[in-house]
């Protein structure tokens, strides 16, 4: 049974050397909306494949008619929302980048939800805007967790570490392992 499926390995066609293999996503603007549509929930009801940006991209800026909707609905599982932030994020960050600023401050979305927004921002958002717009969930995050990871993308920013070691000066001892990972980005 194995020396099967070796074989097929070896049959299937490969690129000839220096070509590259024929993306399967094909072009976004050759891509139907229905095609966008289909592909966007299959990849939101992925349970254990990950999607990369790349297959996200693929879909193209169009890919945001889908994937908006489901970001705005609060009915919706707050998983299947993050993932779509996520894919919005690729496929169309200009249209991203007008939500996760807002989702990340919103205390009422649920937490993984604001997390995506916030790794979100980091992907979409210009790093002279990035500290503007996460600054208020750094400051007034009700869950210390929410505020350290803010503080980990607030650092990719200039002047993002300055904001931090401001904002840890007021924290409290039981909230300060929040910030490792934004304090080992500013090298302490």
């Amino acid at each position: 049974m194995i020396w099967l499926l070796i074989a097929a390995l070896f049959a299937a066609p490969t690129p000839r050397r220096g070509q590259r293999a024929p993306s399967a996503a094909g072009a976004p603007e050759s891509l139907s909306d229905e095609e966008i549509a289909r592909r966007a929930n299959g990849y939101l009801g992925s349970i254990d494949t990950p999607i990369s940006a790349e297959q996200w991209r693929a879909l193209g800026p169009r890919a945001a008619t889908v994937l908006e909707p489901i970001i705005g609905d609060r009915n919706a599982l707050p998983t299947r929302r993050a993932k779509a932030i996520d894919g919005l994020v690729a496929a169309a960050p200009s249209r991203a980048a007008q939500l996760v600023g807002k989702l990340a401050r919103d205390e009422t979305e649920p937490v993984v939800v604001r997390v995506a927004a916030l790794h979100g921002a980091r992907r979409a958002l210009p790093s002279a805007k990035l500290i503007a717009e996460l600054k208020p969930v750094l400051e007034s995050a009700r869950d210390p967790g929410l505020r350290g990871v803010a503080a980990e993308v607030i650092t990719h920013a200039k002047g993002g570490c300055a904001a931090v070691r401001a904002r840890l000066e007021r924290e409290g001892a039981d909230e300060r392992a929040a910030y490792d990972r934004a304090l080992r980005r500013c090298g302490e």
